[in-house]
C-alpha cells in the first residue's frame, strides 16, 4: 500500500512538471525581415513609436519598451501616448507629428494568434523497491501516459517607416512567440529582439548608453 501511494504521487508529480515545461515557458524568435533597398541614410535618429493596441495600458508599456530599449543605445524616442494619451494617433495626424520632430515611425502591430494544439507522448520508467534487505532492489514499471496540450501562438509585424507625402516603409519584420508572457515582459522581450536586428541592418546607429526619452521615466 505504501508503495502503491508513493507510485501515485510520483505519478502525479511527473505530470505536473511536464505541463510547467511545456505550457509554462516563452519564446519568441524572428521569422522574416524585410529591408527596402534603396534605404541609404543609414541611420534614422528620432523616432516616434506607435502601439496598435485599442487597451490603453497595453498600448503605453509596449511604447515605453521599444522607447526605453531605442534610449539605451543612445537613439531619440518617444511613444505617441505622449501626444495622444487616449488613442493612438489617426493616419492622418502622423504627417503632423513628424512635422519638425521625427524623422522615422516604429509601428508595432499584432498580426494574428491562434491556440494551437499538441500531443505529449507518454513515457516509460522504471521506480525501484526494496526486495529484501539482503538482496538488493526490484525495479516496477511506470507508465505516464501521453496528454493533449495547448499553446498560444502570437505573431507581431514591427515596421520602419520614413516621412514623406504618403509614407514610405524602409524596413519590417515579422516576430513569433510562442505563450506569450504579461505585456511588461513580452514587450521588453520583443525590443530586445528587434532594436539590435535594426542596428544590424544599419537602420540605426546606436550613440553610446543613454537614459531617458521624452516619456523615460514613466
Amino acid at each position: 500500500m505504501k508503495n502503491q501511494s508513493k507510485k501515485y504521487l510520483i505519478y502525479f508529480l511527473l505530470i505536473l512538471f511536464a505541463a510547467i515545461d511545456f505550457s509554462g515557458c516563452t519564446s519568441s524568435k524572428l521569422i522574416d525581415v524585410w529591408k527596402e533597398q534603396s534605404f541609404k541614410r543609414g541611420s534614422i535618429d528620432n523616432f516616434l513609436v506607435i502601439a496598435i493596441n485599442n487597451n490603453k495600458t497595453k498600448r503605453r508599456i509596449w511604447e515605453k519598451s521599444f522607447v526605453d530599449e531605442l534610449t539605451s543605445n543612445g537613439i531619440k524616442a518617444a511613444g505617441s501616448y505622449y501626444y495622444y494619451p487616449n488613442d493612438a494617433p489617426a493616419e492622418k495626424d502622423i504627417p503632423e507629428l513628424f512635422k519638425n520632430k521625427f524623422d522615422g515611425i516604429i509601428l508595432i502591430q499584432k498580426v494574428s494568434e491562434e491556440i494551437r494544439k499538441y500531443h505529449v507522448p507518454g513515457s516509460l520508467y522504471y521506480e525501484p523497491w526494496g526486495f529484501r534487505r539482503w538482496y538488493g532492489w526490484r525495479y516496477s514499471r511506470v507508465y505516464m501516459p501521453g496528454y493533449v496540450d495547448k499553446e498560444r501562438i502570437t505573431q507581431l509585424e514591427i515596421s520602419v517607416w520614413e516621412p514623406g507625402e504618403d509614407g514610405k516603409m524602409i524596413w519590417s519584420a515579422l516576430t513569433e512567440t510562442i505563450n506569450s508572457d504579461l505585456p511588461q515582459n513580452f514587450s521588453k522581450e520583443i525590443s530586445s529582439l528587434i532594436i539590435p536586428k535594426m542596428i544590424s541592418d544599419r537602420i540605426i546607429l546606436p550613440k553610446g548608453k543613454k537614459g531617458g526619452g521624452v516619456d523615460s521615466s514613466f
